[in-house]
């Protein structure tokens, strides 16, 4: 009641305040509330005295009421609240201050004082509304504003002048002196000259000078200042703004740049507005087109059109214009005095900032002389100078291409490998204009007989390649390969000369011989390479077995080269036996391989090789030198035995064979009477005439002559009859199975009975057997070679043999 009564007592007073004032007991009844507090409710006081928050407010506000009651009476604390309430369906900002009443020492109530702030948060936040707009205005204007006291020497810089010169906003206190720091050096003078005039002259200024920001980085700004005087005309403060135009500056530099570059490039430039108007060309554009700006302006560039191209050409150049925004390739365009010419041409489309087209840019260069001198390394590079056909180096590119398409389709390709037949004596006989020509025909004729889509190509000499795609299957290919073959039945002539000549062609398939060019085009050649062998003018497909061979014939090639050198070479000896008079007459020199890494390489590997190659000549002069002074040694020690070397039908052509034997046989020391030449029959029938008058020079030098494997050559007695021959040795073949099959013994018989009516010696190698040896004897043949009496032996085993030889064989 006490307090009461005070609140009744100050009732007057505090009904007269502005302010909304209300007082609540400890459990927030309301034991008084003025007429300002009351009216902002819609109230009379007397309708709230009594009544708490809950039968004022709803029940969330009138809760947190209660609440904030709560802690002051707690606390014993003075609290100070803002917050939103809605009044009349208006939001209004009210602030209010809760304290603590006490009544001896208690806390009893709490009176709360409050009013409304609205209007004065609205105009804070106009303020600051202003205030952010202006920073925002500066900064996406670039401008910043700046005030210095005169009198205190204090500059105040915006937040976007810290910005401009790359400073943390009011990173620190500025002063004019600071401010001069961050000017580029060579440009104080300006600034602080234009700003010293201005002062002295009362009026402000305007400036462009460069900055060097806290990076580093070059800026430009253009500052204005107005000043301030006092009554007395003394200056007291300078206001000013900076404004980054660096951005500007850059764009001008840039546009000077360009417009200087237009002027000078190579290129020629030509620029037209949105609906493709000419409106400018350079100094290059004239200088290539011959047109002027007064020939073309306001004119569309399809005035510069060839012809050459077509419509569909012209709306992929403009679909990738509109899609793209740029087109760069080649076109071939009309100068003004009509003539053609190539250019590689970029076209631009440009846009403004809202996206809208304003300008295309073409830019040309003339690459005519480029082009052509391209078409010729071109040429030289892809193509045979002499055919005009693909070369090595574009037919490998065509196949590889073709590669993956037909491991998609499941398709077969096929490699030709073309080797001509007796070019090599065309190119010798007539000269190589001749076998120019030739090679020119015959690339007309294969390719006549070639589809549009076959690859056909010259790798040299007279090699020549041809692709064929999309095979179905091997035997479709038959039928070109037999018509480029019969085309060469009939001659080639050049220059009324009719030249012979025939295809050797090797075949091989992807990819059943291969998947790669180079495991193809060597199997194709390893085939051509089969088909010379064979005896030429045909084709073959390739099997792997050929490479194997070709692979080996490599190795012995190259390796034979150095086998003399290297000392890998060795002769072995077998004896030849008289049956009738149980002794060791001669003996045969055999050459062995015997090679550093693979060891043992027999005489029917490499010799065949050896004469194809030529390395014939040379190993056969070893052979005859190694066997002449075994047989000398053999003589001094008092067996004279008579020694066979083996002639090969290259040695027989060599023009200076003879001459060379004969040196060897001075230089070694041995009787050429103990010397016999052992010519194997076949070779003899090679080339009859000539070898006829080689073996004639050689019996009058003295030389024994035998004719080895004799009854395979087909040799015919008239021949013969004439070769100035001592011995016939009948081949093995004949002797093997001459115990067991009639007909063998038939023909040994007969071979040993012309022998005798022509005056010869007869001798049989192969004799392996007693049984060989008995028959021998019964058809009076006692000359004998063979494994029963020894297999070829060393020079050394040799001597051994012959001297514990009592005439009787391994098997006696």
């Amino acid at each position: 009641m006490h307090l009461k009564q005070e609140l009744f007592n100050g009732e007057l007073i505090l009904d007269s305040l502005e302010q909304n004032i209300f007082v609540k007991d400890v459990n927030s009844v309301y034991i008084f509330a003025n007429n300002t507090y009351a009216k902002l409710l819609g109230k009379k006081p007397s309708q709230i005295v009594g009544k708490n928050d809950l039968d004022l407010f709803p029940k969330e506000i009138a809760q947190k009421y209660r609440d904030d009651d709560t802690i002051v009476i707690q606390s014993a604390q003075v609290i100070d609240i803002e917050e939103d309430i809605i009044v009349g369906n208006k939001k209004r900002v009210i602030r209010t201050i809760k304290k603590p009443i006490y009544s001896n020492g208690e806390i009893v109530a709490v009176v709360g004082i409050f009013w409304d702030i609205t209007n004065e948060k609205l105009e804070e936040k106009k303020y600051e509304k202003l205030q952010s707009g202006l920073m925002q205005a500066q900064s996406l204007a670039n401008i910043g504003h700046w005030e210095l006291d005169l009198v205190t020497n204090s500059l105040y810089w915006s937040d976007e002048v810290y910005r401009i010169f790359g400073l943390k906003p009011q990173e620190f206190g500025a002063t004019y002196e600071a401010f001069l720091k961050h000017i580029h050096p060579d440009d104080i003078d300006l600034v602080n000259n234009s700003y010293m005039n201005s002062l002295e002259a009362r009026i402000g200024y305007h400036v462009e000078h460069r900055i060097v920001r806290e990076n580093g980085e070059i800026g430009y700004v253009e500052e204005t200042c107005e000043h301030e005087f006092d009554a007395d005309g003394n200056p007291v403060r300078s206001i000013g703004t900076v404004h980054d135009i660096t951005k500007q500056k850059v764009v001008q530099n840039e546009l000077l740049l360009a417009s200087t570059v237009f002027e000078k490039m190579n290129d020629g430039v030509l620029i037209t507005d949105s609906q493709q108007r000419i409106l400018a060309i350079n100094k290059a554009f004239n200088k290539i087109s011959g047109y002027t700006l007064e020939d073309v302006k306001g004119k569309r560039p399809a005035m510069l059109s060839s012809g050459w191209h077509d419509n569909i050409f012209y709306k992929s150049v403009w679909d990738a214009i509109i899609s793209k925004g740029q087109w760069r390739g080649e076109i071939i365009d009309r100068k003004k005095d009509g003539e053609l010419y190539t250019a590689e041409l970029s076209i631009i489309a440009l846009y403004n900032d809202d996206g809208i087209l304003t300008n295309y840019i073409s830019i040309t260069n003339d690459i005519s002389a480029k082009k052509q001198q391209e078409k010729l390394i071109h040429n030289l590079a892809y193509y045979d100078y002499l055919t005009d056909l693909p070369n090595r180096v574009l037919f490998e590119e065509r196949f590889v291409s073709r590669l993956s398409a037909a491991k998609r389709s499941g398709k077969k390709m096929a490699i030709l490998f073309i080797d001509m037949d007796n070019f090599k004596n065309i190119n010798d006989t007539l000269g190589h204009l001749v076998g120019d020509k030739f090679l020119i025909e015959v690339a007309k004729s294969i390719k006549a007989l070639l589809r549009e889509q076959d690859t056909f190509s010259r790798l040299g000499g007279d090699e020549f390649t041809i692709l064929i795609e999309d095979v179905d299957s091997i035997i479709d290919i038959v039928p070109v390969v037999k018509r480029i073959v019969n085309t060469f039945h009939t001659p080639v002539e050049i220059e009324d000369k009719k030249l012979y000549s025939g295809v050797s062609m090797g075949i091989s398939v992807f990819p059943d011989d291969g998947e790669t060019y180079e495991a193809l085009i060597k199997a194709a050649d390893t085939a051509m390479y089969h088909v010379k062998e064979s005896g030429k003018n045909g084709y073959q497909f390739f099997a792997q077995s050929m490479n194997d061979k070709i692979t080996e014939r490599v190795f012995l090639e190259n390796n034979l080269r150095n086998a003399i050198s290297k000392d890998e070479f060795f002769l072995v000896y077998q004896p030849k036996v008289n049956l009738e008079t149980r002794s060791v007459y001669g003996m045969e020199a055999l050459i062995r391989w015997n090679h550093g890494e693979s060891g043992l390489i027999r005489p029917d590997k490499f010799i065949h090789v050896s004469e194809e190659t030529g390395q014939i000549l040379e190993i056969g002069l070893w052979v005859a030198k190694q066997a002449f002074i075994d047989t000398k040694i053999l003589h001094d020690e008092g067996n004279m035995l008579t020694v066979s070397i083996n002639v090969s039908s290259k040695q027989l052509e060599d023009e200076s064979f003879v001459d060379d034997i004969c040196t060897l046989v001075q230089d070694t020391g041995i009787e050429i009477s103990y010397v016999e030449l052992e010519i194997t029959e076949s070779h003899i029938m090679n080339n009859v005439d000539k070898a006829l008058a080689i073996l004639n020079r050689l019996h009058k030098k003295g030389f024994k002559l035998s004719i080895d494997d004799f009854g395979t050559g087909y040799s015919s007695l008239s021949y013969l009859k004439k070769l100035p021959v001592q011995t016939i040795k009948i081949d093995r073949s004949f002797v093997l199975d001459i115990d067991k099959d009639e007909d063998d013994r038939v023909i040994v018989a007969t071979v040993i009975a012309m022998a005798r009516s022509l005056g010869k010696d007869v001798i049989a190698e192969g004799s392996e057997t007693k049984e060989h040896i008995d028959t021998l004897k019964l058809l009076h043949c006692h000359k004998i070679q063979g494994y029963y009496f020894s297999k070829p032996i060393k020079i050394d085993a040799f001597r051994e043999f012959i001297r514990d030889f009592k005439g009787e064989g391994k098997s006696a």
